[in-house]
C-alpha cells in the first residue's frame, strides 16, 4: 500500500455498530397483509434512497411507510423499527479515532438520514458523554442527507475530494460494502473492505496504522 496522507472511514458497521437485517425485518413486520413482499421492498428501497439525499422529509419518510402499514401501525413504530438498525458506537473505536486523528487527515462519508444521526447524537451524549462528534474526531464528516448525494455514486466522492482537498491517492477508503469500494477504487482511492465479520480497528493495527 502507498503512503497514506489521510483515511476516509464509512460508518455504518465501521465506525457504528448496525443490524442491517434485524431492522429490514422489523420494518417489514409493519406491512399490511394486502401488500406483496415485492411491492414493499421496493417501496421501503426508494423512500431510503430518497430520503438519504434528503429528496423528502423526515415526515414523508414516516408516512410513506405507514402508507403500506398495517391501520394499527403509528408514527412512532415506524422510529423505532428504523432506528433498530443502530446498535451503538463501542469506545475502542472512539479511541482509535483519536489516535489516528494526530497522524491522518480523517474524514467520514456516509449513507444517512436525519433520524439516524439524531439517534447517533443522543446515544453519544448519554453513553459516551460526547457532545462534539463530528468536530472531534475529524476533519470533515459527509453525509449524504447534507450533501445530497450518496455512495455508490462517483459524485459522491469527486465532492468529497473536491471540498476536503484530498488527494484520492493518498487516501485510504474504508467501507463495508462492495460496490462502495470499487467506486472508490475507479476512482483512485486506496480502499479496504471491512465487512461486518471484521473489525475495522484490528485492520488498521494489522496495517500498522496505529
Amino acid at each position: 500500500m502507498a503512503d497514506v496522507s489521510n483515511i476516509l472511514f464509512d460508518f455504518g458497521n465501521i465506525i457504528i455498530d448496525i443490524d442491517i437485517p434485524g431492522a429490514i425485518e422489523r420494518i417489514g413486520s409493519l406491512k399490511r397483509n394486502d401488500v406483496s413482499e415485492q411491492d414493499y421492498d421496493s417501496h421501503i428501497r426508494d423512500l431510503v434512497r430518497k430520503y438519504e439525499v434528503d429528496a423528502i422529509s423526515t415526515d414523508l419518510f414516516i408516512n410513506g411507510i405507514l402508507k403500506l402499514s398495517d391501520v394499527k401501525v403509528q408514527a412512532r413504530d415506524v422510529i423505532d423499527a428504523w432506528n433498530s438498525m443502530l446498535v451503538g458506537i463501542p469506545a475502542y473505536r472512539l479511541t482509535m479515532l483519536q489516535q489516528l486523528r494526530g497522524k491522518f487527515g480523517l474524514f467520514m462519508l456516509s449513507n444517512t438520514n436525519y433520524m439516524h444521526i439524531e439517534w447517533v447524537h443522543a446515544h453519544l451524549k448519554r453513553d459516551h458523554d460526547i457532545h462534539d462528534f463530528e468536530t472531534r474526531y475529524f476533519d470533515e464528516v459527509y453525509y449524504s442527507h447534507l450533501i445530497k448525494a450518496r455512495k455508490p455514486d462517483h459524485g459522491s466522492f469527486r465532492l468529497v475530494a473536491r471540498e476536503a482537498m484530498i488527494t484520492p491517492s493518498k487516501t485510504l477508503f474504508i467501507d463495508d460494502n462492495e460496490e462502495n469500494i470499487a467506486a472508490a477504487d475507479l476512482l483512485g482511492f486506496q480502499t479496504l473492505l471491512s465487512p461486518p465479520e471484521k473489525d475495522v480497528a484490528e485492520d488498521l493495527k494489522l496495517m500498522g496504522l496505529f
